[in-house]
């Protein structure tokens, strides 16, 4: 049981770990790859939470797309709010808006 409690710890480290790389990191290569790494624990809800807050955080138009792909794929309607964050925000390119707005459309 203790080899199953340690497995599942050092799991939650990892995990945190790439959420904090996916939303600090100053590299967007190294966010997308932290990003492709969580992407087997979207079965765990605290996971697709913290990937939906991430969205909104991301100033990477390519990691923004990745992100709203990986919402539609697992079909998190939740993460409607965080896109449409970024249709509304200046910053946002118009070719990222509108595949955020496909994202949001599969989605709703």
């Amino acid at each position: 049981v203790s080899l199953t409690n340690e497995m599942a710890q050092d799991s939650s480290k990892v995990t945190k770990a790439l959420i904090q790389t996916l939303n600090n990191d100053p590299s967007e290569n190294v966010r997308l790859a932290a990003l492709d790494a969580l992407t087997p624990y979207v079965k765990d809800s605290g996971i697709r939470m913290e990937l939906i807050k991430s969205i909104a955080n991301q100033d990477s138009p390519v990691v923004q797309v990745s992100l709203a792909e990986l919402m539609v794929a697992i079909q998190e309607k939740k993460s409607v709010s965080e896109m449409q964050k970024l249709l509304e925000s200046e910053k946002t390119p118009a070719d990222v808006k509108t595949r955020i707005k496909k994202s949001i459309d599969v989605l709703i």
